[in-house]
């Protein structure tokens, strides 16, 4: 028996230990991946060497950067205005308008276009635009300050003293691969800087004021310049290049600055920063306005309609251009104070009309040129002469629109109207006529009910007082007389059928009184004997 289970034991196999777990999935890639860059490394350490090696992914990360400069429409753009503006023939020709230019890659005078690598230009201009060329402009002053040329028409009270023209002042600055433009003048300092294909900035300054524009994926604006006006030798023509004084940002990563008319700065075309100096007629503000905005940006793909047309009438007033649409702007100080607005939910506001005045739900206020509901506001009541008419308000709720392309709803309007004057009386004088004719009805039934009771009492007592005395016979005529005469105009006031059972119930007042009873069934009363 021991050997049986000592050969038992031998030939039972060994229990297996359960698989040890495997590692996280991420751990074996992580793991796949360096193994494979390793084999690489390897096969080009043992094929070319160490040095050849090296160069060769440097240069195919150089290549391929420079495949990536190669889409860039600012840079091919960039090097056709260089070529056009930095030439010497270019430069010769704006020096006799006193102007200073420059396209990327170049400089001159203050402006500055070294640091743009794609579509860059700067200017500065003089703070009064010369038409008349330099070398002209310089021979004509050489005669009209001639002592004896001045002399002469100084007879005649001409005085023909010409001043130097006004020569170029400022610095402008442009720096990037995007598309930049900036413009000074009369010691101002503008700055614009883009990165990416798609990416525009310009600024402008004049006055000795700064102005900063940057933007990534995007287009950003800051421009405080004032009017520059046109001359002929000194002399003004009546014309002036206009100042522009404005700020606007938007895209993926865009801020400006523009000194004294404001700042913004805008992330993703959703979130939004403003700071406004100025209000929309360009006056100054009493109190500054600071804004906080969340925006749509899928609106330009929901209503291209909308934000196209809003982007064409921008272009045109001057204003940066957005393609997205506000969810919810909060902005404190300006002419509004304390304002939320939106460019969804409630067009207008809501308006209750009652009783001769209208109460205004969400009055409305101005935000950035556009005129929404303010979520903020206090409701607004303007009274009125007392109608007593409008005892059913109408309550009036404007078109409501959703963002995502969702259908809008409304407008609605309370289905009961106010009452107007003339509708009120005419209800009145229905209703009292109404009232009128029931009453009338039920007096005319208890009155011919009580003319009925004194019928049959009478007729009843008649032949007992015929009977009993003969001298009773005029009395008793007599009551039956005024009895019947009570009953024939009752009855005559009644015209409705219902009358018909009291006459009907009269009865002869007996032989000795002389009585009959006549066709309508209403007692005929014969004078007494």
């Amino acid at each position: 028996m021991a050997d049986v289970l000592t050969r038992r034991e031998t030939a039972r196999p060994e229990r297996i230990s359960p698989p040890s777990p495997r590692p996280p999935r991420h751990r074996r890639f992580g793991v796949a991946v360096v193994a494979l860059l390793s084999v690489l490394a390897i096969g080009l350490g043992v094929s070319m060497g160490e040095g050849q090696a090296r160069a060769a992914s440097t240069q195919d990360i150089i290549s391929g950067l420079n495949a990536m400069k190669s889409l860039n429409p600012a840079t091919g753009i960039g090097n056709v205005v260089a070529l056009l503006i930095n030439n010497k023939g270019s430069q010769a020709a704006l020096e006799q308008w006193r102007i200073q230019a420059c396209g990327s890659g170049a400089s001159s005078g203050g402006a500055d276009c070294s640091g743009s690598t794609g579509t860059g230009i700067a200017i500065v201009m003089p703070g009064q635009f010369e038409l008349t060329p330099d070398a002209i402009y310089k021979g004509a002053q050489s005669i009209a300050n001639d002592q004896a040329i001045k002399t002469i028409l100084g007879w005649f009270g001409i005085d023909s003293s010409l001043p130097n023209a006004a020569t170029p002042l400022g610095n402008a600055t442009v720096i990037g691969d995007g598309f930049q433009f900036a413009m000074a003048s009369t010691g101002g300092k503008a700055t614009a800087i883009s990165y990416l294909p798609v990416s525009l900035a310009t600024a402008g300054a004049s006055g000795g004021r700064t102005a900063y524009a940057f933007a990534l994926v995007g287009i950003a604006n800051a421009w405080t310049t004032d009017d520059i006006p046109i001359v002929i030798l000194s002399k003004p023509t009546g014309l002036t290049i206009p100042g522009i004084k404005t700020v606007g940002c938007y895209g993926g990563l865009t801020a400006a600055y523009a000194e004294g008319v404001g700042a913004c700065a805008n992330a993703l075309g959703t979130f939004d920063f403003r700071f406004n100096q100025l209000d929309a007629a360009g006056k100054s503000l009493t109190v500054p306005q600071v804004q906080f905005a969340l925006t749509d940006p899928s609106a330009v793909l929901t209503d291209p309609s909308g934000v196209f047309s809003k982007v064409i009438t921008d272009i045109f007033a001057g204003k940066t251009p957005t393609l997205s649409k506000d969810f919810t702007r909060l902005s404190l100080g300006g002419d509004s104070l304390l304002a939320l607005t939106s460019d969804y939910g409630l067009s207008a506001p809501i308006t209750v009309n009652w009783l001769g005045s209208t109460i205004t739900i969400y009055p409305t206020a101005t935000v950035n040129g556009a005129t929404r509901p303010n979520m903020l506001a206090l409701p607004q009541i303007v009274t009125g002469d007392l109608d007593t008419s409008q005892i059913i308000p109408i309550i009036t709720i404007p078109q409501i629109t959703f963002p995502f392309g969702l259908a809008p709803l409304g407008p609605y309007v309370s289905s009961t109207p106010a009452l107007t004057t003339t509708s009120a009386r005419t209800l009145a004088a229905t209703k009292t006529t109404t009232s009128r004719a029931a009453q009338s009805a039920v007096a005319d039934d208890e009155t011919g009910t009580t003319s009925s009771s004194s019928n049959a009492t009478t007729s009843s007592t008649t032949p007992s007082t015929t009977t009993s005395s003969s001298t009773t016979t005029p009395s008793s005529s007599s009551s039956t007389s005024r009895s019947s005469q009570s009953s024939t105009s009752s009855e005559t006031r009644t015209s409705a059928p219902s009358a018909a059972p009291t006459s009907s119930a009269g009865t002869d007042t007996g032989t000795d009184s002389g009585g009959t009873q006549s066709s309508g069934g209403v007692p005929a009363v014969s004078p007494a004997n």
